[in-house]
């Protein structure tokens, strides 16, 4: 078993045993227990994680050498200063940064032989994006600031059964020989793997069929203010929806990196249409 859950609650019982499920853990949910009964259950059931809610009964979970994760509705200031090293998740009203928090504490702690084991496994994998603030079916803006962030994680997310389309102006080399990955130049320049600027339409369709054809694929595209040499910026704005739309239906993701100055206040509110401002990790 990976995952033994305890809470006192019935709804979020229900909220996170629905999230682990989709993301593909092993997992029981139970009601809350005391100490005793719940080292009885771990002797039983051996999950390599406990998450918990956290009462007076059973506290001195934390004690024990075990891979323990509590769950906290506010940040309790005694426990806090007790237990300073602890990694904690404190859950929104709808448990929505559940996924984010719960993967980034598990990357945290991937040195582990039994961590690094569990995030490999077919099925969970995919779900590292979570831990670097991306989301599966989504779409997303990053500031150019952080640019060298999104090149230095790509490589510790792309792995496996993820596959990764890169469209930019200047070729990183953080990404040569990266497994799963298309690198495209948006350049004038004609070669392989290059696609001109004013060649929107030609650009569009290959992300397109690239979603199509992989299964768990990001797009990352570094290029935006290169191509509005070239084209209107509506008609970029309707090829970015269109790309938005596939990555909703297939459940992939999308990657925008931009100049926030490049851009009026109106502009940027369309780019940001349909799409989430990354926070980084």
């Amino acid at each position: 078993m990976d995952v033994l859950c305890f809470h006192s609650k019935d709804d979020i019982r229900r909220k996170i045993s629905s999230h682990l499920k989709e993301m593909g853990f092993e997992f029981e949910c139970l009601e809350l227990m005391d100490y005793e009964g719940m080292m009885d259950l771990w002797r039983k059931k051996k999950p390599l994680i406990i998450l918990t809610e956290l009462s007076d009964k059973n506290i001195k979970i934390l004690d024990e050498d075990l891979f323990v994760i509590p769950i906290i509705k506010h940040v309790n200031r005694t426990l806090a200063t007790k237990y300073a090293n602890r990694d904690f998740i404190i859950l929104d009203p709808l448990t929505r940064n559940f996924r984010r928090v719960f993967m980034k504490i598990l990357l945290m702690h991937s040195d582990k032989k039994s961590v690094k084991k569990l995030l490999s496994k077919k099925g969970i994998a995919r779900n590292i994006v979570y831990g670097y603030g991306f989301e599966w079916g989504r779409s997303f803006v990053v500031n150019i600031k952080d640019e060298e962030k999104i090149y230095r994680i790509l490589p510790e997310i792309v792995k496996d059964d993820i596959h990764l389309f890169v469209a930019v102006r200047d070729r990183p080399e953080v990404l040569e020989g990266l497994s799963n990955t298309k690198v495209v130049w948006v350049t004038d320049i004609i070669g392989k793997d290059r696609i001109k600027p004013h060649n929107l339409t030609i650009l569009t369709d290959s992300i397109i069929r690239f979603i199509e054809e992989k299964e768990n694929a990001i797009i990352l595209i570094d290029c935006i203010e290169y191509l509005l040499l070239y084209n209107d910026f509506i008609n970029i704005l309707r090829n970015i929806e269109l790309i938005n739309s596939y990555v909703m239906e297939h459940n992939a993701i999308l990657i925008i990196i931009i100049d926030n100055n490049a851009y009026t206040k109106k502009e940027y509110s369309l780019l940001r249409r349909y799409a989430m401002e990354w926070i980084g990790v």
